[in-house]
């Protein structure tokens, strides 16, 4: 069956289908509605749009519905037969588009399993049925997915096609559906269908057509022609979608909507049209806004695709304040959703006798789509503050959507109910409009409409708080009279993309994946460089080296975009990177802003990374009597490691006491992804090997829980150590092995004391320096690679130490590999890749100051025993999740080591994750000054 070769994925061949009979009245033939002759035409241009066009459904079946498969099946059936549109198909005859409806039929249903109340299983049916494109002339318009749990229906996922029916046409089938599926059938007639609406159209409402065609002609004519002239070439593709989802910006239309006594949805468009025509100088402005043709009350349950795009001009001479500029937006929408029922043929031939190009004249003008149901009316006012309003902006979502080829309009925004609020997508075209525009068109919407809820809003509508660069992220001055934003501007590089780095999309997979604040705060990199008081470096200067920086590093001036569902980086070639400055109050305390420095670092790296819109970079200036003596800088884990932000801080130090550099810049993170495509490849294919390898035969240290039964807790604690921070250097450069070597081998020998084991495995961090060229890259290089130690015939610690050695080196070389090479490897040993690591101890050296020689010189044995009677342990507050049952980190401290252990109480209980540390501690101070065994 059509239906099933095209939908269903080839993984779906042994998945249940059943089949949903189906009878009717009104088979027959009819010309096309107005709306689906402009979704013709749009898809005989341009292709298939179904994945922003397919209208995705779901129907909650309560459990005590009881309905089993054959129940559900039955209903849809009846429903089908009850509305001729859901079997209509669309075909050419005689080289025209005609809908056919159909007697009789089947429609497949899909049957998914599911789990809870099925939504997860429902929300993954919908995504594979809506993203294939319909096949109109040989598939029914709808698809359906029934998702069972327990043997019953717990949802029935509809998918639509919108060349049928429209969104208010879907929610009359759906009331249908849960209707029949409680009744069996329903009495009453069903509302016109596509066919019927269709006649109509074609007969006697073509005087109503004449009337609206007339209408756009004369409104149109009074707008200026102004063609819109493209700033660029544009991104690929070239329209980008933002979502704002806000219940501030819902509720703050409403207030306003009862205020005024208009809709709620004429107080939207009224702000988008503020926004979108304040910058434009013309005292017209040409609005689209689409109708849902459904004011005649024949039409109100009709299931048809009635929607037809309106055209009204707002007239913003005299500059009215936002409640005037309401007013008059509802009159002239009014106006024009009465004018939107019109032949679409009728309309080009008429703008095209007065010499009217109706496919390129749209372009400067602005599209709007309220989609929400019910549509229009008058709403009551909600109660709410200012303040509270105010709180609720902080609690607004933006983020992306995936992008389109073809519009007619630069500009495009549509609003849609959301659980939280209302979401508001807005489509800029890059070729008119930064998409670093979008976000801040949004949010300055959403302050707009919050302001103009509680006071009067004059002329151009806007505030201090809308006009923020969307590059700015949390760089804002919170100090009043102490701060500002300056702006360190950058130009000179390349507009170029590149799919992520491997260590890229190893760290952006371990995000997606562990979805915490604890996460996001692996990816700030917090550093600050002191400037000497007698380099006299003044801001202006400072910014100068500042954007020098980033004009050099590419990398600095890259962001995140999602492009074909994979995510890619984007540079730019010019920018400006905004730059806190915050003046030291009083000199006196702190002379040299070392205490201002500590407490904006905390501040700039608290706020999660905004990868698409924000700098890859936070910086503040710190001054003290008019002078920098300190640069904060915050980067993001994204484009750089520890080794890259070293890299950075040296050309910053550089460029400010010399102004340039005459080297010219390592490799950058675009130039590491194009490597990792090509020579890299046969080295990615060798590090798997060696893991598929290793994993051979070996089980985690923590493979079985101690306390079973305990609530998963993830303790952390702390142990700074100075006499830790000595013995490793003495073990060192006893036997010829680095602090790390020894680190390792302390670790596996005190985890794995008393298990009988034969090996142990370590997953450790390798920065990816050893290759050609990476040693002054710029970019995330360091991936995780596997230490598997051998502990066979019970070494004694200087053989472990020189086994550790050997297995270290090993494990780092074959830690630079493609990790969804690496994912699909470790899948097809039948593990879960997300999770199968957990059971080894994760071992990272994060130390900036680990000496590439260690030296014998150091305390001797009576005065290094005694060092650890001031050895400092603390806990550190708890996780709220982790992914590893055991993590060993490394880190600086004043004269000192000190190791952090995160474990899961349930695997390493306080007690024995407090001894891990001092026995590691233990262990290398007596290793020091002979062997251990």
């Amino acid at each position: 069956m059509r239906f099933t070769e095209m939908v269903v994925p080839a993984e779906w061949a042994s998945e249940a289908l059943v089949q949903a009979e189906f009878a009717g009245a009104g088979a027959g033939t009819a010309p096309l509605t107005w709306a689906q002759q402009v979704l013709w035409r749009a898809l005989t241009r341009f292709g298939s749009n179904h994945r922003f066009l397919n209208l995705r459904r779901t129907v909650t079946v309560s459990a005590r519905a009881g309905a089993d498969v054959a129940a559900a099946a039955r209903a849809v059936g009846e429903l089908v037969g009850r509305h001729s549109a859901l079997r209509t198909r669309l075909r050419l005859r005689d080289g025209e588009p005609r809908q056919e409806t159909a007697a009789a039929g089947v429609l497949p249903l899909l049957v998914c399993a599911g789990a809870g109340d099925g939504s997860g299983a429902a929300r993954e049916a919908a995504g594979r049925l809506g993203d294939v494109a319909f096949d109109h002339a040989e598939e029914w318009p709808l698809r359906v997915a029934l998702v069972t749990v327990d043997d019953r229906v717990r949802q029935i996922v509809v998918v639509f096609s919108h060349t049928t029916v429209d969104a208010h046409a879907a929610e009359v089938v759906l009331r249908d559906l849960r209707l029949i599926l409680l009744r069996g059938a329903l009495p009453t007639p069903p509302g016109p269908q596509s066919a019927e609406v269709a006649r109509h159209q074609h007969g006697p409402d073509r005087r109503r057509s004449e009337r609206a065609v007339a209408y756009w002609l004369r409104e149109f004519q009074r707008l200026p022609r102004r063609p819109l002239t493209p700033t660029g070439p544009g991104l690929d593709p070239p329209l980008r979608r933002g979502v704002l989802v806000s219940s501030a910006l819902d509720t703050a239309a409403r207030l306003i909507a009862a205020r005024r006594r208009v809709s709620v949805s004429a107080v939207l468009l009224a702000g988008y049209a503020a926004l979108a025509a304040r910058e434009s100088g013309h005292d017209l402005c040409g609005l689209f806004p689409m109708a849902h043709n459904r004011f005649r009350s024949r039409y109100a349950d009709a299931v048809a695709n009635l929607g037809q795009i309106g055209f009204c001009v707002v007239d913003l001479t005299g500059r009215p304040d936002f409640d005037e500029l309401v007013s008059r937006v509802w009159a002239a929408s009014l106006d024009g959703l009465r004018h939107a029922y019109y032949a679409p043929p009728a309309l080009r031939h008429a703008f095209a006798a007065q010499g009217v190009d109706i496919d390129s004249a749209f372009l400067p003008y602005h599209y709007f789509n309220d989609v929400r149901l019910p549509a229009g009316g008058v709403d009551p006012a909600p109660r709410a503050t200012r303040d509270e309003l105010r709180t609720a902006m902080g609690r607004s979502t933006f983020s992306w959507a995936a992008g389109l080829q073809q519009a007619a309009w630069h500009l495009l925004a549509h609003v849609v109910d959301e659980p939280t609020g209302v979401g508001v997508t807005l489509t800029a075209d890059t070729r008119h409009l930064p998409m670093d525009a979008v976000e801040p068109f949004l949010r300055g919407l959403e302050e707009l409409l919050v302001e103009a809820a509680f006071a009067a809003v004059p002329w151009p509508w806007s505030s201090a708080r809308a006009g923020l660069p969307a590059a700015a992220g949390p760089v804002v001055p919170e100090v009043a009279g102490a701060e500002e934003v300056a702006y360190a501007s950058f130009a000179g590089g390349r507009d170029a993309s590149a799919p992520l780095t491997w260590g890229q999309r190893a760290m952006w997979r371990t995000v997606e994946e562990f979805d915490s604040p604890a996460a996001y705060r692996v990816l700030g990199l917090p550093r600050s460089l002191a400037v000497p008081a007698r380099a006299e470096v003044t801001v202006p200067r400072a910014l100068l080296a500042v954007g020098a920086l980033v004009a050099r590093h590419e990398s600095l001036r890259t962001r995140f975009r999602r492009r074909d569902r994979e995510l890619h980086q984007e540079a730019a070639a010019t920018g400006r990177l905004p730059v806190l400055v915050h003046a030291v109050a009083r000199p006196a305390d702190d002379p040299d802003g070392r205490r201002v420095a500590a407490a904006l670092s905390d501040r700039l790296r608290e706020p999660r990374f905004d990868h698409v819109a924000e700098w890859p970079l936070r910086v503040a200036l710190v001054t003290v009597d008019e002078r920098v003596r300190q640069i904060v800088v915050v980067f993001s884990h994204s484009v750089v490691d520890l080794h890259a932000a070293g890299t950075v801080l040296g050309d910053l130090r550089a460029l400010l006491l010399r102004g340039a550099l005459d080297t010219p810049p390592g490799l950058q993170s675009l130039d590491l992804a194009e490597r990792e495509r090509d020579v890299a490849v046969r080295r990615s294919q060798r590090a798997v090997a060696y893991w598929v390898r290793q994993l051979a035969g070996l089980t985690g240290s923590l493979s079985d829980p101690a306390r079973p039964t305990a609530a998963a807790r993830h303790l952390r604690g702390s142990l700074v150590s100075a006499a830790l921070h000595h013995a490793t250097g003495l073990v060192a450069a006893r036997h010829g092995v680095s602090t790390s070597d020894a680190l390792l081998a302390a670790t596996a020998a005190v985890l794995d004391a008393g298990s009988g084991r034969d090996a142990c495995g370590i997953v450790v961090m390798a920065n990816n320096r050893f290759q050609t060229d990476h040693d002054r890259a710029v970019g995330t290089l360091n991936q995780i690679g596997l230490c598997r130690l051998d502990l066979a015939d019970r070494p004694g610690f200087a053989e472990l130490l020189s086994r550790a050695r050997r297995s270290a080196l090993d494990a780092y070389r074959h830690a630079y590999y493609d990790p969804a090479a690496w994912e699909h490897a470790i899948t097809e040993l039948g593990h879960d890749h997300r999770s199968f690591l957990a059971p080894f101890c994760y071992l990272n050296d994060a130390r900036l100051s680990r000496p590439a020689r260690p030296s014998t010189a150091g305390p001797d044995e009576a005065g290094l025993r005694a060092m650890t009677a001031r050895t400092a342990f603390r806990w550190l507050p708890e996780l709220a999740g982790f992914p590893w049952r055991c993590r060993l980190q490394v880190r600086d401290a004043p004269g000192a080591v000190e190791l952090i252990v995160t474990a899961d109480a349930r695997y390493l209980p306080a007690g024995r994750a407090e001894g891990l540390l001092r026995g590691v501690e233990a262990l290398l101070v007596e290793a020091a000054f002979g062997d251990t065994h």
